[in-house]
């Protein structure tokens, strides 16, 4: 769950800074997704790797459908939701297919719902842990009033 939450918040980091080298350098996708590749923490930084290798090695190959290899490849070694994966995807249609201001409506969405699937995890991962405290809390109550 603390995975969960961290990832979350590198992968938007991740996109920030790819939205940023698409529309403000204008580099193209493929030497954009390498670069945020390098930017970005492990494990995260492999979607962007993988994109980049499948942007570069295969000719005709969208900026979506390299997006969903990669994420298809790379999501069983990360602690992320099917859910997150599906926002992902469902939001990359459009991913080195649109002008600049496009380009940045569709990051800014996909930045916004991956901030909302972040403060989930986040409460849900605070709520379990009260859940632990007040578990033990209880435990170790009921064991002292046994031994008494």
């Amino acid at each position: 769950m603390v995975k969960r939450v961290s990832q979350l918040r590198k992968l938007r980091w991740a996109l920030s800074f790819l939205e940023k080298e698409m529309s403000y350098n204008y580099t193209p996708l493929s030497s954009a997704m390498y670069k945020t590749y390098q930017f970005t923490p492990a494990p995260i930084n492999k979607i962007f790797q993988e994109c980049s290798q499948y942007l570069t090695e295969k000719s005709g190959v969208t900026g979506n459908e390299a997006l969903t290899k990669a994420l298809r490849k790379v999501a069983p070694s990360l602690e992320l939701y099917p859910e997150d994966i599906d926002l992902i995807l469902a939001s990359s249609n459009q991913l080195g297919m649109s002008d600049i201001y496009e380009q940045k409506k569709l990051f800014n969405l996909l930045q916004e719902n991956l901030k909302i699937q972040e403060e989930k995890a986040q409460n849900d991962l605070n709520s379990n842990q009260k859940l632990w405290s007040y578990g033990g809390f209880i435990l170790g109550s009921i064991i002292v009033i046994l031994l008494i």
